[in-house]
């Protein structure tokens, strides 16, 4: 398994394959996901044009397993400037095998260099998630509908 960004006509290359990724790795909790890849190819490019150096992607062999989409110049009402992690999706049948923990790990080292405030959202049934997002320090401070808002401070 390798991690690494995406150059901007890669991305395009291989938009498809991402847009199936992550409709595999939602296929277990569809209620926080787009459904129809038109929306699904919609949202993956705007992850990508927020800020494509903190798009990065796992690769086993020559294949997308995974990829997590963030922002270093983000801005929170109550944190105010912050570094924010808007995805993070492995394909099912390879979680369980670090891939999550290195490109989030990963994802944090990024946004560190330039905030000591990383926030995120997650489904707040989504209790796979919430645990592992847990492990690497994020705090549940709020919640709007449905999402609940997470916090790492360093």
């Amino acid at each position: 398994m390798r991690i690494s960004k995406l150059r901007e006509e890669d991305f395009r290359k291989r938009l498809g394959e991402i847009i199936d990724v992550y409709l595999d790795g939602y296929a277990d909790v569809k209620e926080y996901a787009y459904h129809k890849r038109r929306d699904v190819k919609n949202y993956v490019k705007w992850l990508y044009r927020c800020d494509p150096d903190a798009f990065i992607v796992a690769f086993e062999e020559n294949s997308i397993i995974g990829f997590v989409a963030g922002a270093k110049n983000w801005w929170d009402r109550v944190y105010g400037d912050i570094g924010e992690i808007h995805e993070l999706v492995v394909k099912r049948d390879f979680r369980g095998k670090g891939i999550g923990k290195k490109i989030l790990e990963e994802e944090i080292r990024l946004l560190e260099e330039k905030n000591k405030i990383i926030g995120l959202w997650v489904g707040e049934k989504n209790y796979r998630a919430i645990k592992f997002y847990e492990r690497f320090g994020f705090e549940t401070v709020g919640k709007v509908g449905v999402w609940l808002r997470m916090i790492r401070k360093s």
